[in-house]
């Protein structure tokens, strides 16, 4: 979701660069209701400690409304 949200990031500005100006916050679509419960409420756990730093950056991001990230069931 990191990797994700930094090339979206950059897509954005490079657009912006382009003159197309898009204001709404970029959906992410992430299928585990955990990741996405850490990224809204930034609850770090034991076993979290080694993504912190990408929690933070992707908390970040949601509190600014540049990504809505949204679940969605994944097939099997």
């Amino acid at each position: 979701m990191g990797a994700i949200t930094r090339e979206l990031k950059w897509l954005k500005g490079l657009l912006h660069s382009l003159g197309i100006f898009h204001s709404q916050p970029m959906r992410l679509h992430c299928d585990s209701q955990a990741t996405l419960h850490i990224v809204k409420n930034l609850v770090f756990h034991e076993r979290t400690k080694h993504i912190k730093v990408d929690c933070h950056f992707i908390h970040n991001e949601y509190l600014t409304s540049n990504i809505a990230p949204t679940y969605v069931l994944a097939h099997a």
